[in-house]
């Protein structure tokens, strides 16, 4: 069985008590300011992905396998390809890796389409301290109307509305961790939920430092009670090179749903593993 979907998870933060909230519009609007500023800023690049994937079955976990995959952030738009080939054809990922719970999204179009104008509502949720860094939090949720959010599971898909929170550091602005959450799946696609966490750091591409979600942690859980884990390691980025082909494909009006991960049910072997 398969599934594809997207984003999400989050863990508490410790909230500044008896400050008052600032000037929400005006804050809100310099982190919408400061992340299209990232966006425009990213170059076209690469890195080696690694996928440590697993599975939690009761109390037991068990380790399905490894995949390592080549991907390419050209253009706002994330492309694949196996490990040690540099000719980037697939937009979906599950083509590449057929087998297993797989993701995407970990390099920049789950903040892409958080942030385009119109889809997103955001709620100001405090300070704190999340990874090492004194933030502010923001919550968000997109609506299903909006969403380009979809999950697959087997034969089964649909679009989901998702949510989550955002933290950004308190004195640059710049992201440090965003969570995810999908929680209303229709019951007939078979799964309860869908978690996400992406975690950035300022990584260096060449000579030039740049702000990525370096590791992030997907998490899946059934109808049947099994929960799948991904954690997702970014390494050796470089910039994208000329002689590295990208294939589009034939041109489709408008844009399409987001796909973000799919899976297989199976025994949990590397050539049958279960759904993730």
């Amino acid at each position: 069985m398969k599934i594809i979907c997207a984003i999400l998870l989050a863990d508490g933060v410790l909230f500044a008590a008896g400050k008052p909230a600032p000037d929400q519009d005006a804050l809100l609007e310099k982190i919408r300011s400061r992340t299209a500023e990232y966006l425009e800023q990213l170059p076209h690049y690469t890195c080696h992905e690694v996928i440590s994937r697993l599975v939690r079955r009761g109390s037991q976990w068990t380790r399905d396998d490894v995949v390592e995959l080549e991907v390419a952030f050209i253009g706002r738009e994330e492309f694949f390809a196996r490990s040690g080939e540099d000719h980037f054809e697939e937009r979906v990922i599950d083509r590449v890796v057929p087998h297993g719970t797989i993701g995407n999204g970990a390099f920049g179009s789950v903040v892409k389409i958080v942030f385009t104008p119109d889809v997103a509502e955001f709620q100001y949720a405090g300070t704190g301290k999340k990874d090492g860094h004194q933030t502010i939090r923001i919550n968000f949720s997109v609506p299903l109307e909006k969403s380009q959010f979809m999950v697959k599971h087997g034969g089964n898909q649909s679009l989901v509305p998702f949510e989550g929170s955002i933290w950004v550091d308190a004195a640059t602005l710049d992201l440090v961790r965003v969570d995810l959450q999908v929680k209303h799946i229709p019951a007939y696609v078979g799964l309860r939920y869908v978690e996400e966490t992406l975690h950035y750091e300022t990584m260096h591409i060449g000579s030039e430092p740049v702000l990525l979600p370096h590791k992030s942690e997907l998490g899946v859980a059934d109808e049947l009670g099994n929960y799948s884990l991904n954690l997702v390691e970014l390494q050796q980025c470089r910039e994208f090179k000329s002689n590295s082909v990208v294939t589009y494909g034939a041109p489709v009006e408008g844009s399409g749903p987001r796909e973000g991960f799919a899976s297989r049910e199976g025994s949990p072997s590397r050539e049958h593993p279960d759904q993730h």
